[in-house]
């Protein structure tokens, strides 16, 4: 019995251990070319458990299932939900584009109130 308790002493410090070494993502841009051939300026923030992506200047974004990095939003559950805008940099948008990101933006700060609550 003291070896199944020391044991399971040893388990739960090395899960404990595990879980405090969470590395902050490196948030410096770096390309990414797109199925298309587009270059997309992304980066990275976050760690571990909970990590997003942004364009160059802060615009949300999520990649999608044909490999697209795409204009993102959070919704109510708190997941970061692609759109079907594919990103572009900033000085390759069009003003539909800025439009769209407006939007996204609003939804996602509304949702976010609705989870902080």
């Amino acid at each position: 019995m003291k070896k199944v308790s020391l044991f399971l002493t040893i388990l739960g410090l090395n899960m404990l251990c595990l879980s405090l070494h969470a590395v902050p993502a490196n948030p410096r841009p770096h390309p990414y070319v797109q199925p298309n051939g587009d270059t997309l300026t992304v980066r990275l923030f976050g760690d571990e458990r909970r990590h997003w992506r942004t364009t160059e200047d802060g615009v949300l974004i999520a990649i999608n299932g044909q490999d697209y990095y795409c204009y993102a939003y959070v919704n109510s559950k708190g997941e970061t939900v692609p759109s079907k805008k594919i990103a572009h940099n900033k000085d390759k948008r069009t003003k539909c584009e800025n439009r769209y990101i407006a939007r996204l933006t609003k939804r996602t700060a509304k949702n976010k109130k609705k989870l902080n609550k």
